[in-house]
């Protein structure tokens, strides 16, 4: 048999019931004495008082003086009977935990708790009112909500892509920002300025590099402007290498009104396919006779001398 088990759960508790019986012994002992004390007190003052003790029958008063007279006998209320002490086993039975007991199937409690009971719906208050805030913010008219829509009938106009060129709006026109006022004044320069733009909003570069070259050209100052020239006819026949004439004849008739405005003299000289190959004149990298390709415009002076030549080829 193994001595070494550890005690079960019913001896522990019977170990501290025990343990609260040593604990509470000397206190009840106490209490006893102290009534056996109270006791003895009453039983005293009850003789001097010739009357019944505490504790036991009601005492016959005695003889009055001889004479056959007696003094009148205030009568003393009976005390209340003493608790008896507490037995030990009491106190025992008390410490002890009691198990809750257990509800069985049928038995529902004839009214639920008076944490869970519902009150009437004549008890139910409603809540109180809660004034409004005063509005922040100013109700907007009718006037001002029909200006923040579009009228009916007009398509909103389309939200730019990010890194294109707006062509109205508050960022203005492009073309009337490229070209001034000679748009209107000079005939074919809106075809070539939509031409341009609508290559420019497909990301054509060399569609966006002749639109930076006529920008440079057009805020240039008088001295600048002559030097431009050259690159701005290369930069229009690297973007319309078939030099259409419907185009190159309104940009060159509004380069010359740009010069006019601007005080220089330069001209721009056109150069054809089949023209007669001139070294005064044109550039190419294998000598010819004739022009069989075009990459840009001759530029003369005030005084109708060469300013710079054309690249052309040759053959």
């Amino acid at each position: 048999m193994n001595t070494n088990q550890p005690p079960s759960t019913s001896d522990r508790a019977s170990i501290s019931l025990a343990e609260v019986v040593e604990v509470f012994r000397p206190q009840v002992e106490k209490i006893e004495q102290g009534f056996t004390s109270i006791r003895v007190a009453l039983d005293a003052l009850a003789e001097h008082l010739n009357a019944a003790p505490a504790h036991g029958e009601a005492r016959r008063p005695s003889a009055g003086p001889a004479g056959g007279s007696s003094l009148p006998v205030r009568p003393v209320p009976d005390e209340p009977p003493l608790a008896a002490p507490v037995p030990l086993n009491a106190i025992a039975d008390a410490a002890a935990p009691q198990a809750a007991p257990i509800p069985t199937v049928g038995s529902v409690p004839a009214s639920p708790p008076a944490a869970t009971r519902v009150p009437p719906a004549d008890a139910i208050l409603p809540p109180m009112a809660q004034p409004i805030p005063a509005a922040t913010a100013g109700v907007p008219t009718a006037s001002a909500v029909a200006a923040a829509q579009p009228a009916a009938g007009v398509a909103a106009p389309p939200a730019a892509r990010p890194g294109s060129i707006p062509t109205s709006g508050a960022a203005g026109n492009w073309s009337q920002i490229i070209f001034g006022d000679q748009l209107k004044a000079i005939s074919g320069l809106n075809a070539l300025s939509g031409s341009l733009l609508a290559e420019v909003y497909a990301n054509n570069a060399d569609a966006v590099g002749m639109l930076g070259y006529l920008l440079a050209f057009r805020s240039a100052d008088q001295e600048r402007k002559p030097k431009l020239l050259k690159e701005l006819g290369e930069a229009f026949y690297q973007w319309n290498p078939d030099g259409d004439l419907r185009l190159v004849e309104p940009l060159i008739q509004w380069v010359h009104g740009e010069l006019d405005r601007a005080g220089v003299n330069n001209r721009i000289e056109l150069v054809q396919r089949g023209d007669r190959f001139d070294m005064q004149r044109h550039n190419a990298r294998e000598r010819g006779v004739e022009v069989c390709g075009v990459s840009g415009w001759v530029v003369l002076r005030d005084n109708g001398k060469v300013y710079t030549k054309a690249n052309v080829a040759a053959q």
